[in-house]
């Protein structure tokens, strides 16, 4: 029996959907748009062009996105912006090299890369985010690098008891009360002293819109910042300056040096830390970080000391990060004339920042003629030992 297939069935064209309403229309449009431009931003643009949405703006960009070049570059930011500012003020604003200061900072907010540096409003605000001030001058200053502590934003003062005497610990009967434990000899405050950096600077590099020229601009702030905190936390004597380490440190740790023999050097390297190990300071070498500190020449010398068996300490030989005895060694110039090999620990050492760094500018003596101006950095700090015996030195040294 024959069967007849079925006839098909014209094919039917989709009913078109009903049009969006025109606020969601707007939605999806906008979605889509930000996808792309997203999607644009995320690629590299090999040529340096003006700036346009979607695309990367290479006068904003640092040549090397890490840390320490993007705290730089923020005080460089806030450095230039003073000097718009003054610009400004004195009816220069709209001076064409001012100008084209002005539109990179609009593009550099727009970014949102150093959206900390801005204000909602749109200003710059002054430095608040006092960590960076320590992060900034930390690879210039050993005491940094070592990990000392830091405290900020107290204001004017700060007491803190200090616990040279330690944690008293008792046996007590059951339902006896303890006796009472005083933690306090004395009393360790952290004050404010002023600390100023002045630096010269070329209008031609303040002028210049680019991230990393204001990289260098902050850079160079930073160095001497970091430069004068060992200074004065090594050997700072009030009452204009913190006292540093050696006025605050027991006297009786520190000693003359044993000589420069190769034993002498042995015997020196070790009483320095077994002086403060004796101390019995609550954790310890290692966990209130122990480290050791000479000058560039002193830590030459015993690099390179020799016995019949070879290096006298191997580890110094690192070029990176020595160590000596298991703990870090640091060197610095600012030491070169003091002839002291020191051990302490970093934990019991505290950088107070009072107030965060502020920065403004103006002209000094030649600074007009010189086509330049200074800008003035300004913040307040305190250092403060917490136990006196946590440090001790070798002094006259000669090697």
């Amino acid at each position: 029996m024959r069967t007849t297939s079925p006839t098909p069935k014209p094919a039917t064209t989709p009913a078109t959907p009903p049009p969006l309403p025109e606020p969601m229309q707007r939605a999806v449009n906008a979605a889509v748009v930000k996808g792309v431009e997203e999607a644009l931003a995320s690629r590299p643009n090999p040529a340096q062009g003006p700036f346009t949405s979607g695309a990367r703006d290479l006068q904003i960009d640092l040549t090397k996105d890490d840390r320490r070049a993007r705290l730089n570059a923020a005080l460089g930011l806030k450095m230039k912006q003073a000097y718009l500012k003054q610009a400004q003020h004195f009816g220069r604003g709209n001076d064409e090299q001012f100008k084209a200061l002005d539109a990179f900072l609009v593009r550099v907010k727009a970014s949102g890369q150093f959206a900390g540096v801005f204000e909602s409003g749109g200003a710059f605000t002054r430095e608040t985010v006092t960590s960076e001030l320590v992060e900034l001058a930390r690879p210039n200053s050993i005491l940094l690098a070592a990990g000392i502590r830091t405290i900020s934003g107290y204001g004017a003062r700060l007491t803190m008891g200090t616990i040279n005497e330690g944690v008293k610990v008792y046996w007590v009967a059951e339902g006896e009360p303890g006796t009472p434990s005083t933690v306090k000899d004395g009393t360790l405050v952290l004050t404010a002293h002023k600390l100023m950096a002045l630096a010269r600077i070329s209008n031609d590099l303040l002028r210049l819109s680019a991230i990393d020229a204001a990289a260098i601009i902050g850079a160079d702030m930073a160095a001497a910042i970091g430069l004068e905190i060992d200074t004065t936390g090594f050997k700072g004597k009030g009452p204009k300056r913190p006292n540093g380490i050696r006025n605050q440190m027991d006297q009786a740790a520190r000693t003359a040096s044993a000589g420069t023999t190769a034993t002498n050097k042995v015997a020196d390297t070790d009483g320095v830390m077994g002086a403060v190990a004796k101390a019995c300071i609550p954790g310890g070498l290692k966990a209130n970080k122990g480290f050791y500190y000479s000058s560039t020449d002193t830590f030459l010398s015993l690099r390179q000391a020799r016995d019949n068996a070879g290096w006298l300490f191997p580890d110094l030989r690192v070029g990176e990060s020595p160590t000596l005895n298991g703990f870090p060694y640091f060197y610095s110039e600012t030491l070169a004339d003091d002839g002291v090999l020191g051990f302490g620990l970093a934990n019991q050492l505290i950088l107070g920042e009072a107030l965060p760094l502020e920065t403004t500018m103006g002209e000094n003596g030649t600074d007009f003629s010189a086509d330049m101006v200074t800008m003035r950095g300004i913040t307040e700090v305190d250092f403060l030992l917490r136990y006196s015996k946590a440090f001790a030195e070798k002094t006259g040294v000669a090697y």
